[in-house]
């Protein structure tokens, strides 16, 4: 199960929504605590800043200067004013449960909340930045009578009067809701975030399963087939996925493979065949001569017709060889320039005595045309491709040969007036061993069209061929140019 796919697709998803998750809830958890503590300071603020402003604002209505404050009986004043600001601001539901305590330059307690019990004194540090006039922020702890810590946060900022401070406003807070708040995040994403994983694999998987199916319905016919059953194809799912495509390159492949299959077999068959005639026929001669003796002219046409039979034998295996050759890819061509006004002209002349036999007419539109190619295996593949004109061209019949420049392309065109080929058989014309129709039937084994195609395609070159049945064929090469 674990190395199904199945199982890796949800996996993978699954690990990319827990990192997804727990990166979004990181996200959150610390935009909610920034958040917080923000709110915190500026709550803070506010209170402190809005006590020390009311102070100032008194001192200046008083007209004190920072001398006067020296006196005990302004000091006093003072004072009282200070408990009535922390008293009428405690019970502001925004600022509770703030607390405050007052504090002269000296730092002797002018006044205070009631809860001020234990709290740490400002550090030398703090204490010279706000006689300098600067504000701060600081935490600190206290422990309880059960040795629980309990953390607060704190705000001092001063008041100043002459460009001196005169006093310093001290507010706090304890942290705890803050961080119940934090806490009660933490256990939401602990608890939530891997249930939604666990729910969402087992769902994904579920999912999956139905996604996959086709798979296995593929699977399962994938089984069936062996090289005695090509016929088994792979019914497509009604989608336009993955799966979908897969099943019809699967398809294509097996029709690839069934006519390989069905070549194969036909190419046994018809080497078998090809060979069988001439070895019965070398066979049977023999056995006649040495049935009893012969004269030397009866060995000597024994002979001749064997080797006759051998030498067909010998083709047949040469071009089966070099079929062998195109297919593994070990023919090296030799790349010349060559002139093909020149070379279809002596093509023409070496079957010359084939055409005059049947008394076919051959005309010729030849340009001076070059291209680059192996001289010996396309003189091979046009011989073989002019050669079967004139076994097919009716007696008195006639063949064209022109040369075309296109542009980017050279074109060969090799037509005649013959049989034809029906639209049944023009698709396997370039088969091994294919011969249209056995009535028509000559000498040759089926192999020429073939290694002349695979020649062609060595020099990139293209061979198309129209035809139809009692009015000739015509054959296109295609070359192309540098």
């Amino acid at each position: 199960m674990f190395k199904s796919v199945r199982f890796k697709l949800t996996f993978y998803y699954t690990l990319t929504l827990l990192i997804v998750l727990s990166l979004f809830s990181f996200i959150i958890y610390n935009n909610l605590k920034n958040s917080l503590y923000e709110h915190m300071d500026m709550l803070l603020q506010l209170r402190g800043e809005g006590i020390a402003d009311a102070l100032e604002t008194y001192m200046e209505a008083e007209d004190f200067s920072f001398e006067d404050l020296k006196s005990l009986k302004n000091n006093k004043k003072i004072a009282k004013i200070a408990e009535n600001l922390i008293r009428n601001s405690r019970y502001d539901p925004k600022m509770s449960p703030i607390e405050v305590k007052i504090i002269d330059s000296e730092g002797a307690l002018l006044a205070y909340s009631e809860d001020i019990a234990d709290i740490p004194p400002i550090s030398e540090n703090s204490w010279n930045e706000l006689i300098e006039g600067n504000a701060i922020y600081d935490s600190f702890n206290l422990m309880s009578a059960e040795n629980k810590k309990y953390s607060f946060r704190y705000y001092a900022t001063p008041a100043r009067l002459d460009k001196h401070t005169a006093y310093i406003v001290q507010v706090w807070r304890p942290m705890y809701q803050t961080e119940l708040a934090l806490r009660h995040l933490m256990n939401i994403i602990v608890l939530w975030v891997p249930l939604i994983v666990i729910l969402t694999m087992t769902v994904g998987l579920f999912f999956a399963r139905i996604a996959l199916r086709p798979v296995h319905e593929m699977s399962a016919a994938m089984r069936k087939i062996s090289a005695d059953n090509f016929k088994i194809r792979i019914m497509p799912p009604n989608t336009k996925d993955e799966i979908r495509e897969l099943a019809d390159i699967f398809n294509e492949m097996l029709d690839r493979l069934e006519d390989s299959f069905i070549s194969q077999r036909r190419f046994i068959q018809d080497v078998s065949h090809e060979l069988k005639t001439p070895l019965t026929i070398i066979k049977g001669e023999l056995e006649v001569a040495l049935k009893k003796a012969r004269s030397v002219n009866e060995y000597t046409a024994i002979l001749q017709n064997n080797l006759e039979e051998a030498e067909k034998i010998n083709r047949i295996v040469q071009d089966l060889l070099t079929l062998a050759k195109f297919d593994n890819r070990d023919i090296e061509l030799d790349m010349k320039k060559v002139n093909l006004e020149d070379l279809l002209y002596s093509i023409v002349e070496d079957l010359s005595r084939a055409i005059a036999e049947k008394k076919i007419a051959v005309k010729t539109s030849l340009k001076e045309l070059y291209i680059d190619a192996d001289y010996s295996q396309l003189r091979r593949a046009f011989l073989n491709i002019i050669d079967n004109a004139i076994k097919y061209s009716p007696e008195g019949g006639e063949i064209k040969i022109s040369t075309e420049d296109k542009g980017n392309e050279i074109a060969v065109i090799i037509e005649d007036n013959g049989a034809g080929i029906s639209e049944k058989d023009l698709p396997h014309i370039f088969k091994r061993f294919y011969r249209a129709d056995s009535s028509r039937s000559t000498s040759g084994f089926g192999l020429g069209l073939s290694i002349a195609k695979n020649i062609f395609d060595a020099h990139k070159a293209t061979i198309n061929v129209k035809s139809s049945q009692g009015r000739g064929s015509v054959f296109s090469i295609i070359f192309p140019k540098d």
